[in-house]
């Protein structure tokens, strides 16, 4: 992974909790740099051959949470100047972002590499979701919207029970990663659901038997790319406690066939297609639920922003030699300074005929906290025995061979986690889905009981 560090002055600059979705460009771009939180071994093994900044954080009992953590670097005028000292001419990257960010950039004067905050905001709100729908002429599953919450519970519980029958769902018109999605059966339920809505909420009709996959999309101004559709890995006991909870991709498409893979395609290009007229640019993810009783295939939720399949997709095409959508997306938004790599892709399909490629989240699926004893400091790993065992310090998916473990985040030792709250992202060179059914196949089990073993101790 080593290569001769690029310092001084940056233009094009990403900034995360922790270096993540970052990483991958590190060997592609000129003048680029990460700035990141912690003080961490990760910040210190990148910045010996990389352009690095860190808030040098070095509290590591909880994890924040990442937009509160972009918050205070962005708010912090002094390390502001430090990490981008020419604001001017430097663009910022942000995994995710919300209103506060985008005021502090602004008060910077930092341009972006991404479409305007009102825009994603308006466009990823799950409400505006059925003005798309009704506009495109697509089925959509049967919900309610509320710009603000009601005050008669009771009353709002016999709405949506008399519209969507029970139980139905609750989510936040503006959460990610499905920590704000509650199945509610009852007026106590809606009340405690509720109490995780912060500004809009969302109501939908609640599918029982279902699969949730997603598709990556990337809006230029000639043509719109679109990835997929993969399976998200989302429901799974052994990941996370909820049933909600985004737990990863996978590109295994054994589940799916050929007429539901061209539906969700054609679906894909007329949203897509909708976001470009909207003046969308770039990278984004629709998710999506077929719903195995009917065999229909709902809109489920626009991502108007870089999502967790991006860090999945740009490894995939650098270790294939294509030229990644994520480049695709910046030069969309300027004319950044490629390295002689990048120089080197070529243009094509991802071919899966070697191996599928899969992308996991364990979370701590425990109703109670848990503490970490061991932090499984990202890099290359290899199953020997019960443990995994360092290969390779590095953090690019090329540098994998199949039998090996990417850990491209992982929780600090001594860090106290609540349940649901993330101990390690993964990626793996294969599929962690049984073919035959919607579940973790025996691999993935054995690979998620080791690092919990190796990692956890009980509260």
């Amino acid at each position: 992974m080593s290569q001769a560090n690029h310092q001084g002055n940056s233009k094009i600059v990403f900034l995360e909790h922790n270096p993540f979705m970052s990483v991958e460009l590190l060997d592609l771009l000129k003048d680029y740099k990460i700035i990141c939180y912690n003080d961490d071994e990760t910040y210190r093994f990148l910045k010996r051959d990389w352009n690095l900044e860190s808030y040098l954080n070095t509290k590591f009992d909880e994890e924040p949470e990442s937009d509160k953590v972009a918050e205070t670097m962005l708010g912090d005028e002094a390390f502001l100047s430090r990490a981008i000292q020419n604001k001017t001419d430097s663009k910022i990257l942000f995994f995710f972002m919300n209103r506060r960010m985008n005021e502090f950039r602004e008060k910077a004067g930092i341009d972006m590499l991404l479409p305007p905050f009102e825009l994603q905001e308006r466009l990823g709100n799950k409400r505006f979701l059925s003005n798309i729908c009704q506009k495109m002429f697509i089925t959509e599953n049967k919900s309610l919207s509320f710009e603000t919450i009601p005050k008669d519970i009771n009353k709002l519980f016999r709405v949506c029970e008399e519209s969507l029958g029970a139980p139905f769902i609750v989510q936040d018109a503006l959460g990610e990663s499905g920590w704000d999605t509650s199945l509610v059966n009852s007026e106590i339920e809606l009340k405690n659901a509720l109490s995780k809505i912060k500004r809009e909420l969302r109501v939908t009709r609640y599918i029982s038997n279902n699969i949730p996959i997603s598709v990556h999309v990337c809006v230029l101004e000639k043509e719109i790319i679109i990835r997929g559709p993969w399976l998200q890995l989302v429901g799974l006991p052994e990941l996370s406690t909820s049933p909600f909870r985004f737990a990863g991709n996978d590109t295994n498409q054994s589940l799916l066939n050929k007429k539901l893979i061209e539906k969700v395609l054609d679906l894909s290009q007329s949203i897509s297609q909708f976001m470009k007229n909207e003046g969308y640019r770039g990278i984004l993810g629709i998710d999506y639920l077929w719903d195995k009783n009917t065999d229909q295939i709902y809109p489920q939720e626009i991502n108007s922003r870089l999502v967790g399949l991006s860090r999945l997709l740009i490894g995939i095409q650098k270790d294939q030699g294509l030229f990644p959508d994520l480049l695709k997306h910046i030069t969309a938004f300027g004319v950044p300074a490629y390295t002689e790599k990048t120089n080197s892709f070529h243009e094509g399909s991802i071919d899966f005929s070697v191996n599928n490629y899969s992308q996991v989240i364990v979370r701590n699926n425990k109703f109670e906290k848990v503490k970490v004893k061991k932090r499984l400091e990202p890099g290359i790993y290899k199953s020997d025995k019960d443990l995994l065992v360092k290969t390779k310090n590095s953090l690019f998916v090329q540098d994998m061979e199949k039998d090996e473990v990417l850990i491209t985040y992982a929780a600090h030792k001594n860090c106290q986690l609540l349940s649901d709250e993330v101990i390690v992202r993964l990626i793996l060179k294969e599929t962690v889905i049984d073919n035959s059914t919607y579940k973790l196949n025996n691999y993935a089990k054995q690979l998620v009981s080791t690092i919990r073993n190796q990692v956890l101790i009980q509260e």
